[in-house]
């Protein structure tokens, strides 16, 4: 998308019209080094940091948007944004942060706006130097009907977009960004509105919502409770997200594929069968069978699914090499990590410990290491997963992890994965403790919550909650996260740190 900017000043007597012509993969570009430097998903170690900088790029992202399709800026529009930038990339001052100011420019020069992005995080400007400005001067009458405006061109500017004929479409958009109004609305929302203001006005919608889905839930349990019983499974799940009435349309899928091939479906017996984002075999051993798949992909799975066993058989020896390439290390599995695959888990376990013993081939484990580290558990993920400390203290890699890099990981990460292993240790039964008592005195059918939500704001949440006097959360789902909502099927959802 090329956005022509015009504006017009005043140059001896006669206004002289100037188009600056920008497109938005040039802005990408020019912010590149930006987006780097505060990209939330550097910060997964400090929420605090990665928060604020996720909130503020989703105002930057509007304001941008706002400037490129030509439309009124918010007067709630922050002037400032916030982000936190690493003070240093070296491994002992990786979680010093500077906490750098980026003003929302108005001026519909996307250079000088840019400019004061890189220039707030001291980066380089050099790209953006290099994007030629065109310059085009009308004719007299225009320049008389340019020179007519000049009386009020400071901070007056207007956006114009040429049309496909070539002219200039001089009306302003009266329409804000949908963006900016939705961001508006919830930034009030948090500021004035009380949980017992919020509950008052969504309670009735959550009954309705309950009521009215009641009777399907029903019938769909005895569906579920048919079907285990025609294919004698342990046990039919639904881990999908999707609504009620996708599982009742699942349940009728397998039942139908039950009958038409009574034989193939024989493997099951006795299993688990789980409906998921993925067909496969879990490190579970469960069935998964793909919501989105075919008939015919549930088939292929279930006739070759001794295939899929007997890369499960041979998980326990893979985890146990690992084990002792990393000097008995616990090999663990994230509490809320997605389901994955036998056969894939299998592989990432066997490129990380070949990619440890090329690194012991050339050099040493650090001497600060423990001679044991059974006291550390690790988790070794997809090629695209994170190389974090999780909450509970366990280690996240992913299986492309270099040898060089997962050690310098490991020598660096010990101690805090140690620190928050007993931090979860202790907070663990304070927030079961305090699970049960909500459950309890609230009256409610259940009680959730997001990954997202770490036992620490999960127990300032419930403590909030069992000394508010007044809240009415009787027979309802309760699931706590970061926003507000009620679910179609009548689940309320509250943040965390509600008022």
């Amino acid at each position: 998308m090329n956005i022509y900017l015009k504006r017009c000043i005043p140059c001896n007597n006669y206004g002289s019209i100037i188009f600056r012509m920008i497109s938005s993969s040039e802005v990408a570009t020019a912010l590149r080094p930006f987006y780097f430097a505060v990209h939330p998903d550097l910060f997964g170690r400090y929420p605090q940091q990665r928060q604020v900088n996720e909130d503020s790029l989703k105002l930057l992202s509007a304001h941008l948007e706002s400037l490129l399709s030509q439309r009124r800026i918010l007067p709630s529009t922050p002037k400032m944004l916030p982000f936190y930038v690493r003070t240093s990339n070296s491994p002992e001052q990786r979680g010093t942060f500077n906490l750098v100011k980026v003003p929302l420019e108005r001026t519909v020069d996307p250079k000088i706006f840019l400019r004061k992005i890189l220039e707030s995080c001291n980066l380089s400007t050099e790209y953006l130097d290099k994007i030629p400005s065109g310059t085009s001067s009308g004719d007299k009458s225009q320049r008389s009907r340019s020179s007519s405006d000049t009386g009020s061109y400071n901070e007056s500017f207007t956006y114009r977009k040429r049309t496909e004929d070539g002219s200039d479409n001089q009306e302003e958009s009266p329409f804000e960004s949908e963006f900016d109004v939705f961001q508006f609305r919830i930034k009030k929302a948090r500021e004035n509105e009380s949980l017992k203001l919020w509950l008052q006005k969504h309670m009735v919608t959550a009954n309705v919502r309950t009521r009215a889905l009641q009777e399907l839930k029903d019938e769909v349990e005895k569906l579920r409770e048919s079907v285990v019983k025609l294919l004698q499974v342990q046990d039919i799940v639904y881990d999908c997200g999707w609504n009620v009435e996708h599982f009742r349309g699942c349940l009728k899928s397998l039942e139908r594929l039950a009958t038409l091939h009574p034989g193939a479906m024989q493997v099951v017996k006795g299993r688990v069968v789980v409906f998921a984002q993925f067909t496969g075999v879990s490190l579970e051993g469960h069935v998964m069978l793909f919501t989105g798949d075919v008939q015919r992909n549930w088939l292929d799975l279930i006739q070759n699914i001794e295939k899929h066993d007997a890369y499960l058989r041979k998980l326990p020896a893979y985890e146990y090499a690992l084990s002792q390439v990393l000097r008995n290390i616990r090999i663990g599995r994230r509490k809320f990590m997605p389901k994955a695959q036998a056969m894939a888990y299998a592989s990432h376990l066997r490129k990380i410990t070949t990619s440890l013993l090329d690194y012991l081939g050339k050099y040493k484990y650090p001497k600060n290491w423990p001679t044991d580290l059974s006291k550390f558990e690790i988790v070794v993920e997809s090629e695209a997963g994170p190389l974090m400390v999780s909450p509970t203290g366990q280690l996240i890699v992913p299986a492309t992890c270099p040898g060089t890099l997962l050690v310098d990981f490991l020598t660096n990460h010990l101690e805090e994965s140690l620190q928050k292993q007993q931090s979860y240790d202790r907070q663990k039964h304070v927030e079961r403790d305090l699970h049960t008592r909500c459950i309890k005195q609230f009256q409610l059918v259940s009680l959730d919550k997001d990954d997202s939500v770490t036992p620490d704001r999960m127990i300032e949440c419930l403590e909030k909650m069992i000394a508010t006097d007044g809240l009415e959360l009787n027979d309802i789902h309760l699931n706590i996260t970061t926003y507000y909502s009620v679910l179609t099927d009548g689940t309320v959802c509250i943040p965390w740190n509600w008022k």
